[in-house]
């Protein structure tokens, strides 16, 4: 099940600790306790160097609590399948912001979370047939934060989602941590019928099994 913008919405009012309260909340396993500070650094060697446009903006700090918003991201299945999906999240986030190149110090893949918006983007990223969330003049939606949230279709709702104007202000992605972790999480965790979230598949929940029913039915 996908989280609806009211639903996000309410989370954030709340500072995102409400999934505290309650004996379900209790089971949760804090994202802190399966990666440590240590082990993310460790993954995105490189992500403070000086060579980095995103020097010091992505804090171990705020990844950690913008997860608090998100209580299903890495808390649904086994203990392993929770690790998975995190590690399937922190490589796409590496992939999307990395400045490695083939013969970098300590190889290619140690240099995620490098940048922290698009350069030189070839467009606005505007798609001007959508008019549920229209472009404001003078603004462009390139890629921006972890994921690299582009288009206004996108900055949209995660901005009402979480709190912020996505299309009057989406350089706040690229100027806030937080909300730059936030939006990375929102765009993983939401469904977009008919395809699901990338929660879903990581995560064996509502994805998995109608694709196992389906092809037990064709046997």
């Amino acid at each position: 099940m996908a989280f609806s913008p009211h639903r996000l919405s309410f989370c954030f009012v709340l500072l995102c600790f409400t999934w505290q309260q309650g004996a379900e909340a209790r089971k949760l396993v804090p994202i802190s306790s399966l990666i440590s500070k240590d082990l993310f650094n460790s993954i995105f060697l490189h992500k403070d160097d000086n060579a980095c446009p995103a020097k010091d903006f992505y804090t171990y700090e705020s990844f950690i609590h913008a997860t608090a918003c998100f209580p299903r991201f890495g808390n649904t299945g086994n203990l392993t399948t929770r690790k998975r999906e995190i590690a399937a999240f922190l490589g796409q986030i590496s992939h999307e912001t990395s400045g490695g190149w083939a013969t970098a110090p300590d190889g290619p893949y140690a240099w995620g979370l490098c940048f922290k918006e698009e350069v030189s983007p070839q467009s606005n990223y505007c798609d001007s047939t959508n008019k549920e969330w229209p472009c404001y003049p003078g603004k462009s939606y390139k890629g921006r934060g972890p994921i690299q949230l582009s288009w206004n279709f996108n900055y949209g709702p995660a901005g009402k989602a979480l709190g912020f104007d996505g299309l009057r202000n989406p350089e706040i992605v690229a100027n806030n941590s937080l909300i730059a972790f936030k939006t990375a999480l929102w765009f993983w965790m939401t469904e977009r019928k008919p395809k699901p979230s990338c929660h879903d598949v990581m995560a064996v929940s509502a994805y998995g099994p109608a694709q196992n029913r389906l092809r037990t039915s064709k046997v």
